[in-house]
């Protein structure tokens, strides 16, 4: 048993030796690192790229179109038609589009409307709706939309960082608990190891009875399964942050006996004078008005459905002479069409109208229920951190008058006036509060995680 008590002892001495000289990862390293290399901040960033895509996308509607056919048809060693067009066409953005183009028909059984000059004909022209499309139409909701979700891509990212941050803080701090409990244990462990030895020596001289040896063999005991305890959790609390230490190239780290750095470990309280502004701006809800705006968007153009198509569409034609397509161009050379329909009873625009106003309806009544459950939360979260710093004021000024209480007892004990039993009692009570201070210390790290992660203030 004395073989067994003094390993305990120079292990415990060897181990805070080593800790000395271990390097320390303090939380703004650790951020840094999880920010800069976790895979998820790089899908934060592959999100807001894809919001781009969207908005590429629905761009790529009016883009310039390039098109040309050609249809001929033969037979009996005839060729009954040859009907060739090609040109470019441009839409814009206020129900217009225009074209230009060359056309060439022949052919014996040519229908006489469609005949040009054997050289064929250049047109330019515009095509304009007056009534549906004109003010709304589906490629402009579409690019509408990809800008509103774009923007809502960026609050994506913003929510995808402020949950990594908070889920990354959280196992840190835990961490930093766990190595704070084991701490603590070694050195109690230690403590109790030293005075079983001193109680020892004291009754092998008949200072002290031996029953004290066996009080003091209890409490050196229990410290070890107390520190062998502290020390798995440790363990699983280094598993759990690992998770997010990652290096570039998305390669997982290991701590391998890095620490936290304690050094700046003390709770400093965070002001939040402006937290009705903060919630009212909060991403949640901003990504609310954003799919609100993405059903007004529908909701116009459902409503200019309701409106009959009414299109024009004027070409000026031009015979082409050598190179110069418009030698022979005369304002009375041309061709134009109008086109009208509407649905009599308009039922399924009507009911398309009223879907969309029903949708947008729902979209803002959850507005207004996201708002109410967030400012509840958050409020709620400020007050358990308020609370939470007043108790660690308390804890904080319990465990000194312990450590006094304690440091006394020993000092009684250390000149004859005090007993095992006593000291122990003494020390017992330190160390429940030094570890309750602990908790309480991370809890309040917590909580301030808690509450930027839902002010989104990270």
């Amino acid at each position: 048993m004395k073989l067994i008590i003094r390993f305990i002892l120079l292990f415990t001495v060897s181990q805070a030796f080593a800790q000395d000289n271990m390097q320390q990862l303090s939380y703004e390293a650790f951020i840094d690192q999880v920010m800069q290399n976790h895979p998820i901040a790089q899908i934060s960033n592959n999100t807001v790229e894809g919001g781009d895509a969207v908005v590429t996308r629905a761009k790529g509607e009016f883009d310039p179109l390039l098109f040309g056919d050609v249809n001929q048809k033969y037979f009996s060693n005839s060729q009954y038609y040859s009907n060739a067009n090609g040109g470019l066409k441009i839409p814009t953005w206020f129900g217009l589009s225009a074209e230009a183009g060359y056309i060439k028909n022949d052919g014996i059984y040519l229908n006489p409307e469609n005949r040009t000059p054997d050289i064929g004909l250049w047109y330019a022209g515009l095509r304009l709706e007056l009534g549906q499309g004109l003010i709304i139409d589906k490629r402009r909701a579409e690019l509408k939309k990809a800008k509103v979700i774009r923007e809502g891509t960026i609050l994506d990212k913003k929510i995808l960082l402020n949950e990594l941050k908070r889920d990354a803080s959280m196992a840190y701090w835990k961490w930093v608990q766990a190595y704070s409990e084991v701490s603590i244990y070694k050195e109690a462990l230690q403590n109790a190891v030293i005075r079983f030895e001193g109680v020892k020596s004291s009754a092998e001289y008949g200072f002290r009875p031996y029953i004290d040896t066996v009080e003091a063999l209890i409490v050196v005991q229990s410290r070890s399964v107390e520190l062998s305890k502290s020390e798995v959790k440790y363990q699983n609390a280094e598993l759990q942050l690992e998770i997010y230490l990652w290096d570039k190239g998305f390669i997982p780290l290991e701590l391998d006996g890095v620490v936290p750095d304690l050094s700046a470990k003390d709770v400093g309280v965070s002001l939040y004078p402006e937290l009705d502004s903060l919630i009212n701006n909060h991403p949640y809800i901003q990504l609310n008005e954003l799919k609100i705006q993405q059903n007004q968007i529908d909701l116009q153009l459902k409503k200019e459905q309701l409106k009959p198509k009414v299109s024009l569409k004027y070409n000026a034609l031009s015979e082409p002479v050598g190179n110069d397509p418009f030698a022979e161009y005369s304002s009375s050379n041309y061709s134009w069409g109008a086109s009208v329909a509407y649905p009599i009873f308009t039922r399924k625009e009507r009911g398309d109208v009223q879907f969309s106003k029903l949708k947008l309806e729902n979209q803002e009544l959850s507005n207004v229920v996201t708002m109410a459950e967030i400012n509840y939360k958050v409020k709620g979260a400020y007050n358990d951190y308020t609370q939470s710093l007043e108790q660690y004021v308390v804890l904080e000024q319990l465990v000194e008058n312990n450590q006094l209480l304690y440091s006394t007892e020993l000092k009684f004990f250390n000149i004859g006036e005090s007993s095992v039993f006593m000291v122990n009692s003494r020390e017992t009570k330190l160390l429940k509060t030094q570890i309750e201070f602990v908790e309480i210390q991370n809890k309040v790290q917590m909580l301030k995680n808690e509450l930027d992660y839902m002010l989104m203030t990270f």
